[in-house]
């Protein structure tokens, strides 16, 4: 299957458990609600860019030329990741600064997870 593909579908799934947990949150506490929203943004839009850029198409590439996406797109996601932390404390406050980083750690671990899971051959 087609790695792309395959990244989209974790993408979509990502997204999909996000806002299901943003709506849940919202029934009880709105601040509570756009943190979670703000974290999982903080995580998933730099890890979108990261694939964009690392699963570039690209007919007979030199394993320089993919080494050198791989790191073009580790260090924008860590740019993206930081002007996304930097944004939420600075732009959007409030923020519940726990239910953020909770949002952005549990996130990353459900990423790691469904990564895991996924069988190339």
């Amino acid at each position: 299957m087609n790695i792309r593909l395959l990244a989209k579908k974790v993408w979509l799934k990502q997204a999909s458990m996000l806002f299901a947990s943003v709506f849940t949150v919202a029934w009880f506490d709105w601040l509570t609600a756009k943190s979670v929203l703000i974290g999982g943004l903080v995580y998933l839009l730099p890890s979108i860019y990261f694939a964009l850029i690392a699963l570039r198409r690209q007919e007979n590439a030199s394993a320089g030329l993919i080494l050198h996406n791989m790191y073009r797109g580790e260090v924008g996601k860590f740019l993206l990741t930081s002007t996304g932390f930097i944004i939420a404390f600075v732009v959007l406050k409030p923020v519940e600064i726990i239910s953020l980083f909770l949002s952005f750690f549990i996130m990353t671990i459900i990423g790691l997870v469904m990564l895991s899971r996924i069988n190339l051959s």
